[in-house]
């Protein structure tokens, strides 16, 4: 090769590696029962008319956006910026971002690309995982939200309207030909010697996580879900809180936890249960009355560039923006921090006043 030769192979050389390093990319996973806000706030990031987006996924775990965000970060200019989600659940996407497991993701043109994940939102506290994670296993947590989950019927079930902690233990222990006659938790009519099933998310769930540490259940539950001719049988979990509202929505035997996001899209077919003796409300929540909720955790991994440092920043304030978090599409299913008069500091803990 002569010397011209090499000259041109080298600037090219170049070329490719300055449009590689002015290319900033951001995968995120983690928790499917904040996805919803997730990704209504990433498009807000990118400039106008300059969104490329792949949403075609019915379960809303993997989506494609790419663009320019000139206008929220100047020095940036028109750098492109890729974000991808590849939602997992809360444990799983921590131990992920840990690990730099690869996530399958997904591509403008529907391929799909396995990348390790930058980011992960999290139901639970990183020493919930299974195995327990240490905080000093990432970059970076803050806490964006508050995150309430319930136990659900469908309304075929009559006359259950509560369910008590100790109900909620033996239901997730019940096995055999069901979960536990409707009878035992108030059941009616000519169903209530019928078998309820417990629907519920699989061991990397953060919704599984904070139900289980909240009403203390130790062990490893009976999980249903319906088969193609409608019978029960025992699973794993259900890979995200749509797929277990859908099963509560088909099953007129079944009860499960969701969190509020992924209930709204059952409420015609199904009831929220209040939980010993105390409905589900913003409030509720926040003075301490209800148990069941948790903090939604971001965590980073070690190594981020500075451009994804600042873009992370950037979408956790468009998160916890006051006016954002005081929206409908926030405050119908997610609790605003500031309005939070308690605290806990681990998943299942006490809850301690912040007034007095």
């Amino acid at each position: 090769m002569n010397m011209k030769k090499i000259i041109l192979a080298l600037s090219a050389a170049t070329v490719f590696a300055t449009v590689a390093d002015a290319q900033v990319q951001l995968t995120i996973t983690g928790s499917t029962a904040f996805r919803s806000i997730v990704l209504d706030r990433i498009p807000t990031l990118f400039d106008t008319n300059s969104m490329s987006a792949n949403i075609s996924d019915p379960n809303k775990n993997q989506y494609y956006f790419s663009g320019t965000i000139s206008n929220l970060i100047p020095t940036l200019g028109n750098q492109p910026i890729t974000i991808r989600t590849s939602f997992s659940g809360s444990g799983s996407g921590m131990t992920a971002v840990k690990n730099g497991t690869l996530q399958p993701c997904i591509n403008l043109d529907g391929s799909i690309t396995n990348l390790a994940a930058d980011l992960a939102f999290s139901d639970v506290y990183p020493a919930s995982a299974s195995p327990s994670i240490a905080a000093s296993a990432f970059a970076q947590r803050v806490e964006v939200g508050v995150v309430g989950f319930v136990f659900a019927k469908n309304n075929a079930l009559i006359g259950i309207t509560n369910i008590t902690r100790e109900q909620a233990v033996l239901l997730m222990a019940a096995s055999g030909d069901g979960g536990m006659p409707a009878s035992y938790l108030g059941g009616i009519g000519l169903g209530a010697a019928n078998p309820v099933y417990l629907i519920g998310r699989d061991s990397g769930s953060g919704t599984r996580i904070s139900v289980e540490k909240d009403i203390n259940f130790i062990g490893s539950p009976n999980l249903w879900a319906t088969n193609g001719d409608g019978t029960y049988s025992l699973i794993a979990g259900l890979t995200s809180g749509g797929t277990v509202a859908k099963n509560i929505a088909g099953g007129t035997q079944a009860i499960g936890y969701v969190g509020l996001a992924d209930f709204a899209t059952i409420t015609s077919v199904a009831t929220a249960l209040s939980y010993n003796g105390i409905p589900y409300s913003h409030s509720a929540v926040a003075s301490g009355m209800y148990p069941i909720w948790g903090y939604e955790h971001l965590v980073s991994k070690i190594g981020m560039s500075a451009n994804q440092q600042t873009l992370r920043d950037k979408l956790v304030g468009s998160i916890t923006n006051a006016a954002y978090q005081s929206s409908a599409i926030y405050s119908n299913s997610f609790v605003r921090l500031s309005d939070m008069q308690v605290r806990r500091g681990a998943d299942g803990g006490t809850i301690s006043s912040l007034v007095f």
